[in-house]
């Protein structure tokens, strides 16, 4: 899967869990809690939602929230993990 295809379906999960997130206009690479205010349950959600769309699995310690600035780094992990 190209990252282009992960980042559309990834805004696709954050459109869905943070609906007062406008999924279009997300800047990947900004904080997570600076510009978006995304709290640690959010980002949870966000997580397993991906784990089920991409059927990937997080473990333990990359579930540690500060390994995650922003969305890129999620979208780095996943494309990592579908290698």
């Amino acid at each position: 899967m190209e990252k282009n295809e992960i980042k559309e379906k990834f805004l696709e999960i954050i459109e869905e869990e943070m609906p007062e997130i406008e999924a279009d206009k997300v800047d990947l690479e900004a904080s997570f809690t600076d510009e978006y205010g995304v709290d640690s349950v959010s980002l949870i959600k966000v997580i397993v939602d991906a784990e089920e769309k991409f059927n990937v699995k997080f473990d333990d310690k990359e579930l540690a929230l500060n390994k995650y600035n922003n969305f890129e780094d999620v979208v780095d992990l996943i494309e990592e993990k579908l290698q």
